[in-house]
């Protein structure tokens, strides 16, 4: 078992937009090849994480491919491709395994998705919100969480994501986002994070490779993958786990970057990951502890509010913003003397449940 480095990131503009899945893939792709600075021969796989992974057109997988085609990497002798799932979280869990095991030296990971913004219905999307709404009541029912705690969650997230180029963002007060539209309460919809597009992509180099790549680059200390029944997933019985394997405890981490579907999410994300005692999440918010200038800044990229929900991407889009973080380059995001990092995220399984994904990074 290796080592596995972040060699390189990449990630396009992420919201509404027209752009095809060929021109997000290729983007993202290329721009983390250049951050890298390897040659595409020496990626042995390439791991795919976008919407209806398995239940995809061809047409769509096609183009998919013409993205990657477009970035110099094809299916051959030289490199495979993996069509995973509709979680970014498990294409990069797997791409890790890839160079963790010894299977391959250099391997890219993509997520992309193309989809217009919720419009509300749709017994699909209704079932969704309203189970997400109900967790969000039964979290406000057991922590004491109010609505206005929630509205602050967002009013943070909408906070970091108006500093983020590739997000689409503007800083709302917490009245706004009271007065927008009740989707289901007690969400509003300023509280959920909407649909739309965008793509991600990381390059895994192992110890070997990463001896070509000049500069730091962040250090994969584990990646922890589980399943939850839960609409955001449910990371409490493996963030243990994840910080054994790290060899750190929640209070070691710097900055993190969280499920926040919902705002309700986020705050029962901080107790999950062992931030904050069961029911006492509230109260990070009402500090300001998971603010830019707080103790541990959370969703600096702005988040799932900002970015928007897009499970092929997000994940990965994660791990590009939390590298950017240990590598000093966040810009007016940066998180001062970031060292370690964490990532939740969740996306769909083939059997209706959530694949669930952590990630723990640290700096060189």
């Amino acid at each position: 078992m290796g080592d596995v480095f972040i060699a390189g990131v990449g990630i396009t503009q992420f919201g509404p937009g027209s752009a095809s899945i060929a021109d997000l893939v290729h983007e993202a792709v290329r721009d983390a090849l250049a951050d890298a600075d390897l040659p595409t021969r020496d990626v042995g796989a390439v791991f795919i994480g976008y919407t209806g992974a398995g239940l995809v057109s061809p047409g769509d997988a096609l183009f998919v491919r013409l993205g990657l085609r477009r970035a110099g990497l094809r299916a051959g002798p030289r490199a495979r491709i993996e069509h995973v799932s509709a979680s970014g979280a498990r294409a990069l869990h797997l791409a890790w395994r890839a160079i963790e095991m010894g299977i391959d030296d250099v391997v890219v990971c993509v997520g992309a998705e193309h989809a217009y913004p919720y419009s509300g219905s749709g017994d699909g999307f209704a079932a969704l919100l309203h189970r997400r709404a109900e967790v969000a009541r039964e979290y406000m029912t057991m922590s004491g969480a109010t609505v206005e705690q929630l509205a602050r969650t967002a009013v943070k997230n909408h906070r970091h994501g108006a500093r983020n180029p590739h997000a689409t963002a503007a800083e709302v007060l917490v009245g706004t986002v009271l007065e927008s539209d009740v989707v289901a309460w007690p969400l509003t919809r300023l509280m959920v994070a909407m649909r739309g597009q965008g793509a991600a992509a990381v390059v895994l180099a192992s110890p070997r490779a990463r001896r070509r790549v000049a500069g730091p680059r962040p250090r994969i200390r584990a990646s922890v993958l589980g399943t939850s029944p839960e609409p955001n997933g449910d990371p409490a019985e493996m963030a243990g786990l994840a910080y054994r394997t790290a060899g750190i405890g929640p209070e070691d981490v710097d900055c993190a970057e969280l499920n926040d579907a919902t705002a309700a999410a986020e705050l029962a994300a901080y107790e999950a990951l062992q931030f904050i005692a069961a029911g006492h999440g509230p109260e990070l918010i009402d500090a300001g502890y998971t603010a830019l200038g707080g103790v541990l800044p959370v969703n600096t990229s702005g988040g799932l509010l900002s970015l928007g929900e897009l499970d092929g991407a997000s994940g990965i889009a994660q791990v590009c913003e939390l590298t950017d973080q240990l590598r000093n380059r966040a810009g007016s995001r940066q998180v001062p003397g970031a060292r370690v990092a964490l990532a939740q995220s969740s996306g769909p399984a083939e059997d209706g449940s959530r694949v669930v994904g952590l990630t723990v990074l640290s700096a060189a």
